[in-house]
């Protein structure tokens, strides 16, 4: 079980990826581990192994991980291991969910300035900008979604 020089520097610029997110690097180390190993699995002590880290490191990880719907794991039959991989769901659904929390947020935004006095107008001006563009997000991206289903139909 060795990891080739290019899959672990695929795995550390996934997790640095992850860090600059404000995520825990090891993460993404095992989301990354999981997208490089060509069964696209691998057991609690294979991730260990691979990413020479503590089991608490990789508990907490998987557990995060499995909470937050990006990891998930399968048994084989006959066996007590767990094999977890990335819970492979939709672009779509992953995106609607990320662009939700985004268009959640132009909500606030707007009580925002609603709440603020106009004294500081190049702040509210960068804030207005950034709600905006969210707002545009919105009425875009059904848009582009069909643009991109036509284009590959």
């Amino acid at each position: 079980m060795k990891l080739t020089s290019e899959q672990q520097e695929i795995i550390e610029r996934i997790g640095v990826f992850f860090e600059r997110k404000g995520n825990q690097p090891i993460l993404g180390r095992i989301m990354g581990l999981l997208l490089v190993l060509e069964k696209a699995e691998a057991t609690f002590d294979e991730i260990q192994d691979y990413l020479s880290v503590s089991k608490s490191a990789v508990s907490n990880a998987l557990t995060l991980l499995q909470t937050q719907n990006k990891v998930e794991y399968t048994t084989k039959p006959g066996e007590r291991k767990r094999y977890f991989r990335l819970r492979v769901r939709s672009w779509r659904l992953d995106m609607q969910e990320d662009l939700e929390g985004i268009f959640r947020i132009n909500v606030l935004l707007k009580d925002v300035l609603a709440a603020r006095s106009s004294q500081n107008r190049d702040f509210n001006n960068c804030i207005f900008e950034f709600q905006s563009f969210i707002e545009f997000m919105r009425i875009e991206m059904p848009k582009l979604i069909e643009k991109y289903d036509q284009q590959n139909s």
